[in-house]
């Protein structure tokens, strides 16, 4: 059973403008903590890169001329030199996914670019348990309508 428009006015549901910054406010503190989530997160993740550093440093050694005089192995250079190229690899791939993160967070907080976060949320729902979960919660923000509203500009609605 269908009611018509002119008739249905009557349920129309008032929000009281009170409840409407209350949620505003809630917005802008879930936004908050979503940036900041992806800046401790993006930290994580580059430090990581620089832990792969080691993975360098360990190729290096196994190249060095102190290994070769140690051992008739030629294999140690070899091996060395995968390392190194390993190390190298994983080191920026992790250090560009660090600052896309950041860079994500940087765009929360300046409320642009919202397709932008959300195509890295779901990459970081790759890297389980710290990335599903920010990554989660980066759709669940940022697919609200009131959030939308506010990154097109038009504020938070008023009611949704």
């Amino acid at each position: 059973f269908l009611v018509p428009l002119e008739e249905a006015q009557w349920l129309a549901i008032r929000v009281p403008s009170k409840l409407v910054r209350s949620n505003a406010t809630a917005m802008n503190r879930n936004l908050s903590t979503l940036s900041t989530l992806h800046y401790v997160y993006g930290g994580l993740v580059c430090f990581a890169g620089l832990v792969m550093l080691v993975l360098v440093g360990m190729g290096a050694f196994l190249q060095s001329d102190f290994i070769a005089e140690q051992s008739n192995d030629p294999e140690a250079g070899m091996v060395g030199g995968v390392f190194q190229a390993l190390g190298w690899g994983l080191f920026a791939f992790l250090e560009v996914w660090g600052a896309l993160i950041i860079l994500s967070g940087r765009w929360i907080a300046q409320r642009r670019n919202r397709t932008g976060s959300l195509v890295v949320a779901g990459f970081c729902c790759l890297s389980f348990p710290l990335g599903t979960a920010l990554g989660i919660f980066t759709f669940i923000a940022l697919l609200d309508k009131s959030v939308q509203a506010e990154y097109e500009g038009h504020g938070p609605l008023a009611a949704a």
